[in-house]
């Protein structure tokens, strides 16, 4: 029963170490020699501000 429980234990580990060592691996390689547009996930926007009419001058008396 020890032996199948340390087995069971070992098998864990190295199946978790080789699931995050494949997914580090495909990010990294990913990023690396993907275009451009393949890097985008739909959480970068771009935003182009054309024209600023935020500022309203206030009309004075002089």
């Amino acid at each position: 029963m020890i032996g199948r429980m340390l087995m069971m234990t070992v098998t864990v580990a190295a199946t978790s170490f080789a699931a995050g060592a494949w997914v580090s691996g495909f990010k990294h390689y990913y990023k690396r020699f993907a275009d451009v547009e393949d890097l985008n996930d739909g959480r970068i926007t771009q935003v182009a501000i054309i024209a600023d009419e935020t500022k309203k001058t206030r009309g004075r008396k002089s």
